[in-house]
């Protein structure tokens, strides 16, 4: 059985974008401590980054669709392995929205559609 990839990669570029600034707000909403707010800043901002490199339709992006797609994975192991750093740490607060944020990742990730966008 295969997984239906439903999500556009517009969409996809949305959400990423939305969830990495919500993941760089999270800090000073929930009152992180140092290591979570660094953490979920540099995190966050990575999320962003990454969702801005999806371009238009007819337009190249910034990074091939494959490499994006190796990043997505990359980039939600690395906020899983943020959140249980920060639980080993003590930080319960910053691993409960580092362990989410990582959840909605893999979720996004696995469901997306990686094509070229069409006009």
């Amino acid at each position: 059985m295969t997984l239906s990839r439903v999500i556009p990669l517009p969409v996809h570029a949305a959400v990423e974008l939305a969830t990495g600034v919500a993941l760089m707000a999270s800090p000073f909403v929930f009152a992180f401590g140092p290591a979570g707010m660094i953490s979920a800043i540099v995190l966050g901002a990575a999320l962003v980054g990454l969702a801005l490199t999806v371009a238009d339709s007819g337009e190249r992006g910034s990074l091939p669709l494959r490499a994006h797609h190796a990043y997505d994975f990359g980039l939600a192991l690395s906020i899983g392995l943020g959140a249980v750093a920060l639980g080993i740490a003590g930080d319960p607060i910053a691993f409960g929205v580092l362990a989410v944020v990582a959840l909605v990742e893999v979720l996004l990730t696995t469901n997306t559609r990686y094509s070229p966008i069409r006009a």
